[in-house]
């Protein structure tokens, strides 16, 4: 994927998606945390017990405006965001109310997931590996802040909860 912005965030697949949305992200962080039980035994060194329980988390942070970047675009919708074309389909560059909405309204469930792609998702693995992925996640924390002298965009952060990125298997 050769696009501006590559942390693409929508609900569903990239072809089968209702909303597709490019963020401005400055940084990103995947946490994998790993649970593994330690057993005490009197006067005996400790029993490690790994069940192999991974539970993944990603954070994103960066910048939003507070109007779309195209007064021009009249998309049903997606008014006035900046959109681009990445892989056939249209990705819209949201603004901090209707970024919100979406975060706060969005539900995951089997049959309704949210999809955060990470750089280019075509080689997670293997040859030319790029670092990419798809991950499947829920919401559970955002924010939004401000500071003097930039009221015409928010710096927000999002943090996910996650399955493991597509591709990793037991």
């Amino acid at each position: 994927m050769d696009a501006p912005l590559s942390v693409l965030l929508r609900d569903g697949t990239h072809a089968g998606a209702t909303n597709r949305l490019a963020l401005k992200v400055e940084q990103l962080s995947i946490s994998l945390q790993k649970t593994p039980i330690q057993i005490p035994i009197p006067r005996a060194t400790p029993q490690l017990l790994d069940l192999g329980i991974t539970r993944p988390s990603i954070t994103i942070s960066g910048i939003v405006d507070n109007k779309g970047g195209d007064l021009t675009n009249n998309d049903s919708g997606f008014q006035d965001m900046e959109k681009m074309t990445i892989s056939g389909q249209t990705y819209y560059v949201p603004y901090k109310n209707f970024l919100e909405y979406k975060l706060v309204t969005w539900v995951t469930s089997p049959s309704a997931e949210i999809q955060l792609e990470v750089g280019d998702a075509t080689t997670p693995d293997g040859d030319g590996h790029t670092g990419g992925g798809v991950y499947k996640v829920a919401v559970q924390q955002l924010q939004f802040s401000q500071t003097p002298g930039t009221e015409d965009r928010w710096i927000y952060s999002i943090q996910f909860v996650s399955k493991l990125r597509e591709g990793i298997s037991f």
